[in-house]
């Protein structure tokens, strides 16, 4: 009886890479380079966090500088009417006073009666139907600087007929004096005697009134 030889099984012998490579372990040179890089990364943002510090701090300072100084060297303009009237004399006279602890330009003056701009105190004068002459004194006050405690007339009349109508006139809303002054600094207001000229508006610049502008 044959017997079949069976075929010979070869074990087949496979090798299987792994898809990964095992993580490499970081030198100790390379740790040392990380670990200086987070560092001077930390180091890097608290530097520019005290720079802005430093800058928010000084801006500060600066302007509270400039406040205190603006405030040892801010003008104060009020406008004042002494008028009288009894019997047969009367007399009308407008003061600017700068009361002040600082110098004052007067940098526009514009001038109004019965809401009509008027171009200087001789139009006035005449417009009230009054005579310009030595009953009526005067004194520019555009573009004139007031040093502290320092008070100019602007007009005064010491006819009585003039002087009861330019007491008429100024009890009229329509009749008024808007005017700006400015600091050392440039730091200036707008005031008018139809408003409360105690608290004068602050302006960035004072107006040009144009062809309205006060010319004494």
């Amino acid at each position: 009886m044959r017997v079949k030889a069976m075929p010979e099984q070869h074990a087949e012998s496979h090798n299987y890479l792994s898809d990964t490579e095992p993580a490499q372990i970081p030198s100790a040179s390379e740790k040392i380079f990380i670990r200086l890089s987070f560092w001077q990364t930390i180091l890097s943002v608290v530097g520019i966090f005290i720079a802005v510090l430093a800058l928010y701090a000084a801006l500060t300072e600066s302007e509270a500088i400039r406040k205190q100084t603006s405030a040892a060297v801010w003008p104060f303009i009020q406008i004042s009417i002494a008028d009288y009237d009894f019997g047969q004399d009367a007399s009308f006279t407008l003061t600017f006073t700068n009361t002040g602890v600082g110098p004052a330009l007067i940098r526009a003056v514009k001038v109004e009666v019965d809401g009509k701009p008027m171009r200087d105190w001789a139009q006035v004068v005449t417009y009230l139907g009054g005579t310009f002459d030595e009953n009526v004194g005067r004194n520019t006050i555009s573009n004139r600087v007031l040093s502290p405690g320092r008070k100019i007339d602007l007009l005064s009349v010491a006819e009585p007929a003039l002087a009861r109508k330019f007491q008429a006139a100024v009890g009229n809303p329509q009749t008024a004096i808007t005017f700006c002054y400015c600091s050392i600094f440039d730091d200036c207001w707008l005031a008018d005697s139809r408003s409360q000229v105690l608290d004068p508006e602050p302006v960035d610049a004072c107006p040009d009134f144009q062809h309205e502008t006060f010319a004494n």
